[in-house]
């Protein structure tokens, strides 16, 4: 490859790789700082609450010790968000939403602490499990059935070899300088397994993507996908992302291999180079597979989600309304290539359309609210006095728009004085509604506060009977509906038991 190809090649990974974007942005050093300690230690998932007072506190720390951070921590998680450091999801629990660090963020705070820790470049533990490695994958992908007996031969005889020598001379520990360098190693491996768990559900969530853009895309009959998903096949599970995660998943609740984990860390932590190697790494891998296996249940349930979201947007046909409006977006555009060598762009069609929306304007155009130049400038004239307020002329018109409650209260204890119960029509007969529909209105009212249905009147109804005032009209009886006539109707039986006013203790 030319130097040339070699810079080209370079700027297209510059321009595409996230990592290197990540890295290129301004704060970054500040944001991964603050990202890595929130959201990739022991935590990898926070609810928005919970990282706003985090990081909140650290900015207020930060300006104190001179940089310039003027913006709020829900400003940074909105600008991290669409750069591409931060993932936001709705929360599964919680009627919220919660951050995680992308794939890229990840790599770009493992490039960070391999600058702040640099490795040797050559280390016997690591060349010691490149080749174990090399030789079980040798031994595991041969064919033939003697070359693998042979291998196999070799490895027991090896095994009494050294079975022999421990019986014969005992136990010979790796020096201290070895077996720090192999935990080193085991280590770094270690820490790198959890960002994998973000890489796997961004490749679910976009192959959640992928099929629903091939569900609305897809021209012709339902296609390929949409068969599959009636046949019951679940296509997020059966990628090769799927398979692979639902394989670790499965080792990672055996309690077989949990037991073993647990039992050579125990056995590591009363070695003598642990105190060289750091007690915090050694509590850190005690508490590994619980760490993996609740990442893990987290990415099972995203897939499970994604996957019955994807068989809802099926069956609920909600796909046919997304191809229905894309077919409505791309018509115009097929009329648009067909008329691109006969219309120029700019031409005047002579078609007005009526926006649906607000107009966009310049924000030059705007011009401020003057209260005083919307203000009555006039001064307010006396008006020319009337006639004489009457008050019984003002409790007319009161009486005119509500009901007269008093009044009614007084007629159903004027009537009680004489019978020990009574009836809205009884009520009635002895005191007409002088306010018409209105009285019968209120007397429902009261009775519904203080009257009582007994059971034998549960479903009873009574006939009520006013009359409706209008001038030159009083007396009529006449059927045309006109004002002034007589109305009845059928209410409700309630009966009154006892006054409505409390006796006076004069």
């Amino acid at each position: 490859m030319t130097g040339v190809a070699r810079a080209l090649e370079n700027r297209a990974l510059f321009e595409g790789y996230g990592v290197l974007k990540l890295l290129r942005t301004d704060h970054a050093p500040t944001t991964l700082g603050l990202l890595g300690e929130h959201l990739a230690g022991n935590v990898r998932t926070r609810t928005a609450a919970d990282l706003y007072d985090l990081l909140t506190a650290d900015l207020e720390e930060l300006r104190f010790h001179g940089l310039d951070l003027p913006r709020t921590a829900q400003q940074y998680c909105a600008s991290w968000v669409s750069q591409g450091f931060l993932t936001r999801r709705a929360a599964r629990e919680e009627r919220t939403e919660e951050f995680a660090l992308t794939e890229e963020a990840h790599g770009a705070l493992r490039v960070i602490d391999q600058l702040h820790t640099p490795r040797d470049a050559v280390t016997r533990s690591r060349l010691a499990l490149l080749t174990e490695r090399l030789a079980a994958l040798a031994r595991d992908t041969d064919p033939d059935a003697a070359g693998r007996l042979d291998a196999l031969r070799t490895e027991r005889d090896r095994l009494e070899e050294q079975i022999a020598t421990v019986l014969e001379l005992g136990a010979d520990p790796l020096p201290p300088a070895q077996a720090l360098e192999a935990a080193e190693e085991l280590y770094s491996l270690a820490i790198d397994v959890p960002s994998d768990f973000t890489r796997v559900r961004g490749e679910l969530e976009r192959l959640h993507r992928r099929l629903r853009l091939d569900l609305v895309e897809h021209e012709g009959s339902q296609g390929e996908i949409l068969e599959q998903l009636f046949l019951g096949v679940d296509a997020i599970e059966d990628s090769e992302a799927g398979r692979s995660f639902a394989a670790f998943h499965s080792m990672l609740i055996d309690p077989i291999q949990e037991s073993r984990f647990h039992e050579a860390v125990d056995a590591l932590a009363s070695r003598p180079f642990v105190a060289r190697f750091g007690r915090e790494r050694i509590l850190y891998l005690q508490s590994y597979l619980s760490r993996l296996q609740r990442e893990s249940h987290q990415v099972r349930h995203a897939m499970i989600d994604l996957s019955r979201s994807l068989r809802e947007f099926v069956r609920s046909r909600q796909f046919e309304e997304f191809r229905a409006l894309a077919d409505r977006l791309r018509r115009p555009q097929r009329i648009g290539l067909e008329i691109a060598p006969h219309v120029r762009p700019h031409m005047k069609l002579g078609v007005a359309l009526t926006l649906s929306t607000f107009t966009p304007r310049s924000i030059g155009q705007l011009r401020l609210l003057v209260p005083s130049d919307v203000t009555a400038e006039d001064d307010f004239a006396p008006a020319a006095a009337g006639a004489v307020l009457d008050l019984e002329a003002l409790r007319a018109t009161v009486r005119e728009s509500e009901i007269d409650l008093a009044e009614l209260t007084d007629a159903v204890d004027d009537v009680l004085t004489r019978r020990p119960s009574a009836t809205i029509a009884e009520v009635l007969q002895e005191h007409p509604a002088t306010q018409g529909l209105a009285s019968i209105v209120g007397l429902l009212v009261l009775a519904h506060r203080h009257g009582e249905r007994t059971p034998e009147a549960e479903d009873a109804a009574e006939s009520v009977r006013w009359r409706v005032a209008g001038p030159g009209s009083a007396g009529s009886t006449a059927d045309d509906g006109s004002p002034g006539l007589s109305r009845s109707a059928r209410i409700t039986s309630y009966r009154f038991t006892r006054p409505l006013r409390e006796p006076s203790r004069d």
